[in-house]
């Protein structure tokens, strides 16, 4: 994951494909709403690509990078646990179209949870009807 995230060897995004396409290609095709979590763009600028949205691949047509965005901030991997559970929601939408709808929220790893948490949050208080995650990694 390191290789992939932080050196930037986008080619490893292909490592899980068939396995989470297997394993959770149905959830995410009957999904009324896919949203990967999104990188902010002081990351995007330094690393290239959305980490998420590059394992979940196949289901790209599917999923909208337009709804949910978050600002710049000190990198998550680099937060203790403590730091993580206490930072601030940064997250926030750039669109309305998840009021009343059913999202799957798409993450790579799930450390403590705040991300998602947050990001569930903030889409919650948009008026989101229900919210599932998945991810890569624990």
């Amino acid at each position: 994951m390191h290789q992939y995230k932080f050196v930037g060897d986008y080619r490893l995004r292909s490592a899980f494909s068939s396995e989470l396409k297997e394993k959770f290609g149905k959830q995410i095709s009957q999904s009324e709403l896919v949203i990967p979590v999104p990188v902010s763009r002081q990351t995007m600028r330094d690393r290239g690509f959305n980490q998420v949205t590059g394992l979940f691949s196949f289901a790209e047509k599917k999923m909208r990078s337009d709804i949910l965005c978050v600002a710049d901030k000190a990198q998550t991997s680099k937060l203790g646990r403590r730091d993580r559970l206490n930072k601030d929601n940064l997250f926030f939408l750039k669109s309305k179209d998840c009021v009343g709808r059913e999202i799957t929220l798409l993450d790579d790893v799930y450390t403590t949870g705040t991300t998602l948490h947050q990001a569930a949050a903030c889409l919650y208080e948009a008026g989101a009807k229900k919210i599932s995650t998945i991810s890569l990694a624990r």
